[in-house]
C-alpha cells in the first residue's frame, strides 16, 4: 500500500482555515464593536452574515473557474480581494459602514477557500485515502470557527477588536505567500470553459438530484447549528450569565475539544462500523445537545457542554456526508463543491438571521433548533443512503 501523501492533505487544511478563522474570530468581539459604534445586537450581527452572503454565493464562480483555468491561480487571486477588504475594514473601522463593506469583499474573497480546499482533495485522494483526508479537512473547517473565539476573546480583551481585524489581516497574508510558494496546482486537465446558460443547467441539475440534496443538505443544516450557536453563545455567556471576555475565551475551549473529539471518534470508529452508521449517529448527539440547553440551568458548564456535544456531532457528519457528497462528481468536483458550499453559507446566513428576529436568544430557543435540526439531518441522511448512488458512494468508502 502507497504511504499517505500529506502534503495536500496540510495545505487544504491551511487553506480552509481562513474562511473560518474569519467568521469566529470576530464573534467574541461583536458586543464591544456593538457599543463602540453605538449599534444594536441586530445590526452588529450584519458583521456576520454579510461576511456569509459574500462568502457563500462567490463560490459558485470560484468553483466552475477552477475546474477550467486551474485550482492554483483562482485561489491566489480570491485571497487577493480577501485581503483587500480586510485592509478596507482596518483603515475605515471607525464607520461601520466602511467596516461592514470591508467584510463583504473579504467574504466575496474568501469564497474561493472552501471550495478549492474540498475540489484539491478530490483531485488528489481516492477511496479510503479520501475519507481520511476530508476527516481531517472537515475537522479543521469546523473546528476553526468553534476555536477561533479562543483566540478572539483573548486578543479582544488585551488588545481591542481592531486587533482581531488586524491580526486576521496578517495571517490571511502570510497563507497567500506560503501558498505561493508551496501550493502545486493539483487539477490534471481543465475543461473547455462553458456557457453562462450551460452553468445553470449543471446547477439546476444537481439540485434535482437526490444524492446532491442529501448529502449537501446534511452540511447546510450542522453549519447552520454552527453559526447559530457561535452567535448566541458569546451574548448568553457574557451577557446573560456575566462572563468576561477572557472567562469566556476559556470555556470556548470546550466545544472546540468537543469537535476534535468527533473526528478522532470518526476516524477510529468508521473503518468498523462504515460511513452509514456513522452518519446516522450524528443526529442522535445533536438531539442530546439540544435536550442539555433545554432542561440544563443557565450555568457556563451545562451550556459549554450542549455546545460541546453539538461541536462532537459536527465532527462525525461533515467528513461523512463530503465524501459522500463528492464520490459521484470525481470530473466536476469543483462545481459541486461550489453549489455545495455556496448554498450552505447562504442557507446559514439567512437562517441564523430570521431566527434571531424571530427573538431567538435564550439557550432553550437554541435547544429547541438543535433538536429540530436533529430529526432533519436524520431523515437526510436516511434518504441519501437508500439512494442508488448513496449506496455505491458509501460501498466505494467501506472500500
Amino acid at each position: 500500500m502507497a504511504a499517505f501523501n500529506w502534503k495536500p492533505l496540510l495545505l487544504a487544511c491551511l487553506i480552509v482555515s481562513i474562511g473560518q478563522l474569519s467568521l469566529g474570530l470576530v464573534f467574541p468581539s461583536l458586543p464591544w464593536i456593538a457599543a463602540d459604534l453605538h449599534l444594536s445586537t441586530e445590526q452588529v450581527q450584519l458583521l456576520v452574515s454579510g461576511y456569509l452572503l459574500g462568502f457563500g454565493p462567490s463560490q459558485l464562480i470560484y468553483g466552475p473557474l477552477s475546474d477550467v483555468f486551474g485550482r492554483r491561480p483562482v485561489l491566489l487571486g480570491g485571497l487577493l480581494i480577501a485581503v483587500s477588504g480586510l485592509v478596507l475594514a482596518v483603515t475605515q473601522a471607525d464607520s461601520f459602514t466602511w467596516l461592514l463593506t470591508g467584510r463583504v469583499i473579504q467574504g466575496l474573497g474568501a469564497g474561493s477557500v472552501a471550495v478549492l480546499a474540498r475540489a484539491s482533495i478530490r483531485d488528489s485522494y481516492q477511496s479510503q485515502d479520501l475519507v481520511k483526508a476530508m476527516t481531517w479537512v472537515a475537522i479543521v473547517a469546523a473546528f476553526t470557527p468553534i476555536v477561533a473565539p479562543v483566540i478572539g476573546g483573548f486578543v479582544n480583551h488585551y488588545a481591542g477588536w481592531l486587533a482581531v481585524f488586524v491580526l486576521l489581516l496578517g495571517y490571511i497574508a502570510t497563507v497567500w505567500l506560503v501558498l505561493v510558494c508551496l501550493f502545486k496546482e493539483t487539477l490534471s486537465a481543465t475543461s473547455r470553459p462553458r456557457s453562462v446558460s450551460q452553468l445553470m443547467k449543471s446547477y439546476i441539475a444537481l439540485m434535482q438530484e437526490r444524492h446532491f440534496l442529501s448529502f449537501a443538505g446534511i452540511g447546510w443544516i450542522n453549519f447552520a447549528l454552527v453559526v447559530l450557536s457561535i452567535s448566541l453563545m458569546p451574548f448568553i455567556m457574557q451577557v446573560q450569565i456575566g462572563l468576561s471576555s477572557e472567562q469566556y475565551a476559556l470555556w470556548a475551549m470546550v466545544p472546540a475539544f468537543g469537535l476534535l473529539c468527533g473526528g478522532l471518534i470518526c476516524q477510529r470508529l468508521r473503518p468498523r462500523l462504515g460511513t452509514q452508521r456513522m452518519l446516522m449517529l450524528a443526529p442522535l448527539l445533536h438531539f442530546v445537545a439540544g435536550a442539555v440547553l433545554i432542561a440544563a440551568p443557565l450555568e457556563p458548564i451545562w451550556m459549554s457542554g450542549g455546545h460541546f456535544l453539538l461541536a462532537m456531532a459536527n465532527g462525525i457528519a461533515f467528513p461523512c456526508a463530503q465524501s459522500l457528497l463528492l464520490v459521484p462528481y470525481s470530473d466536476r468536483a469543483g462545481t459541486v463543491a461550489a453549489l455545495s458550499g455556496a448554498c450552505q453559507m447562504v442557507f446559514a446566513s439567512l437562517l441564523s438571521n430570521a431566527l434571531l428576529k424571530l427573538g431567538i436568544s435564550q439557550a432553550w430557543h437554541l435547544g429547541g433548533v438543535m433538536v429540530l435540526g436533529a430529526g432533519i439531518g436524520l431523515l437526510l441522511a436516511f434518504f441519501g443512503t437508500q439512494s442508488e448512488s448513496g449506496r455505491q458512494a458509501v460501498a466505494t468508502l467501506n472500500g
